[in-house]
């Protein structure tokens, strides 16, 4: 009797098991919908929170893999971060951010970041007006470059000048140079130019230093610069101090970024 009783209580016990199983795999699948609804949310609540941005500011969040065990590991392999004109000092572009390591629990650093922001023509122009003397109102996109239609008063005589920019990252800050002139319906460079009529150009062959520090986060600086179809592409590299301190979450300067 007690052999036979042992024998029908044995299917119970497997069964007992599988039970348990499926309910931990539901547990475990319920988790992973909840921590891919959450997480995303918790991203955006903290950038709207740290960096100032409008409550309604849409932000994508893609975390590839499972993302459970990414939280309990502590630790987000990698991160991408699209948002549509994202406004900051008055100042709005297209940003995206990848990020790699981003750590789950406050402490650590991630082990790179970097963003991307797209400013269309008319943004463009938005930061320009804050650059003493440049002629916002004849600029232009002109990829690879950046163009001035204006005119040239000489002698009494008004000549159409045409600049072609170009545009790099030096020391952090977005440096425009000009490249050509067109005077005249004749094409010139630079150098030749400020040889021959320098003086009667004026600013229009100097350097153009703008500072795209204080719009943003100090914890960003800028590495890169190029005028595409779309806009003024910038990109930078992001510090990781960004996530727990203050001073980096504010806009920076130019001395910042030099």
């Amino acid at each position: 009797m007690t052999t036979a009783a042992a024998r029908r209580r044995r299917p119970r016990g497997w069964i007992v098991a599988i039970v348990v199983l499926v309910v931990l795999a539901a547990l475990v699948v319920a988790l992973e919908f909840a921590a891919r609804a959450i997480v995303p949310q918790v991203v955006r609540s903290q950038l709207v929170a740290n960096l100032g941005l409008a409550e309604d500011q849409a932000i994508d969040v893609d975390i590839p893999g499972l993302r459970l065990p990414q939280l309990v590991v502590g630790s987000i392999p990698q991160m991408h971060l699209a948002a549509e004109d994202v406004e900051i000092e008055g100042v709005s572009g297209d940003v995206d951010v990848d990020i790699q390591d981003a750590p789950v629990w406050g402490g650590g650093d991630w082990s790179s970041a970097r963003a991307v922001v797209v400013l269309d023509e008319q943004q463009v122009r938005g930061i320009l007006t804050r650059v003493d003397g440049f002629p916002v109102d004849a600029v232009s996109l002109d990829a690879p470059e950046v163009a001035l239609d204006t005119e040239l008063s000489v002698f009494g005589a008004t000549i159409p000048l045409g600049v072609r920019l170009s545009a790099v990252a030096e020391d952090g800050e977005l440096v425009l140079s000009p490249t050509t002139f067109r005077l005249g319906g004749v094409d010139v460079s630079a150098d030749a130019l400020r040889q021959q009529v320098g003086p009667l150009v004026g600013a229009f062959a100097e350097r153009w230093p703008v500072c795209l520090a204080e719009y943003l986060p100090a914890a960003l600086t800028l590495t890169d610069v190029v005028v595409e179809d779309r806009g003024v592409v910038a990109s930078f590299d992001i510090d990781s101090a960004i996530l727990r301190d203050e001073a980096a979450q504010q806009p920076g300067s130019c001395s910042d970024a030099s």
